[in-house]
């Protein structure tokens, strides 16, 4: 039986020391500022962009992964006598995963996945990849398996601030405004491919961060318990020790935390925080 690799775009933000661990391979994802082309997670990351757009006012942008560059990631595996099941990042967001299709189309064993997803959307099906994979199961069925489980994730963010929807045009300077005025903490989720509002939270942005992790432990009292991805920009390490107390006390059985990356970053602004697992 063939060996099965998996890989993943970088906007899974599947923290490096797990994807060692795993076997995972990550596709860096490019970020664009000041006419530099930059590598998630090589040479930027979440804390990078908020240093820039403190110091200039000015969101960057991103640039997709060409069908060539993804012809030389899956290259080494194929040639080694592997077949490649990847992750893509959402294809409704990026052409990025209409590239990786393309290139999968001349690569030979690669199956390609819509997670219609970022974040814990992707790393959470990677996890379950790994497991399929170490169990002997081949590629295709891999590929099979996970597209059935795409709409099960449940991935969201609560914003501490909108200042970076409106900086990058997804909301109004009257909106920003409010928003700030009434302290009012968006919570944008994952929804059929679509980046929608999915419910607004008013207070201290602590209080608020507790309120929704409360919220979802509500919401979904039969989640998957077996993982969960705390994901967060610049939360102090006691808030995200609480968080994780109440998960675990929920059922959760590994949980994980990790730092937004510089492709989440871009929408998020700082002290966003997310709670991601399957339903």
């Amino acid at each position: 039986m063939k060996k099965v690799i998996i890989s993943v775009d970088s906007a899974a933000d599947i923290p490096r020391e797990l994807a060692a661990e795993k076997g995972i391979e990550i596709m860096p994802m490019y970020v664009v500022a000041d006419r530099n082309t930059l590598r998630d997670g090589i040479n930027v990351d979440g804390r990078w962009i908020f240093d820039y757009v403190e110091r200039t006012g000015i969101i960057p942008k991103t640039s997709a992964v060409s069908p060539a560059e993804y012809m030389d990631f899956f290259a080494p595996f194929v040639k080694g006598g592997a077949a490649v099941v990847h992750l893509s990042f959402c294809g409704a967001l990026s052409s990025t995963h209409r590239n990786a299709v393309l290139a999968s189309a001349r690569s030979g064993d690669v199956f390609v996945l819509d997670t219609k997803n970022l974040g814990g959307g992707i790393g959470l099906l990677a996890l379950k990849a790994c497991e399929m994979r170490d169990n002997g199961v081949p590629a295709e069925e891999i590929y099979s398996e996970l597209k059935a489980l795409v709409p099960k994730a449940r991935v969201s963010y609560l914003l501490d601030s909108v200042e970076y929807l409106r900086l990058g045009g997804r909301c109004s300077a009257a909106s920003a405004l409010g928003a700030s005025l009434f302290s009012i903490k968006p919570c944008a989720g994952m929804v059929d491919g679509r980046i929608e509002i999915l419910e607004k939270f008013k207070g201290r942005s602590k209080a608020a961060r507790s309120l929704y992790t409360d919220r979802l432990i509500e919401k979904y009292p039969y989640a998957d318990k077996s993982a969960v991805f705390i994901y967060h920009s610049g939360i102090s390490g006691d808030e995200l020790e609480s968080a994780a107390g109440k998960l675990r006390n929920a059922g959760f059985r590994k949980i994980i935390t990790a730092e937004n990356g510089s492709i989440i970053s871009l929408h998020s602004a700082p002290k966003a925080f997310g709670i991601h697992f399957m339903a």
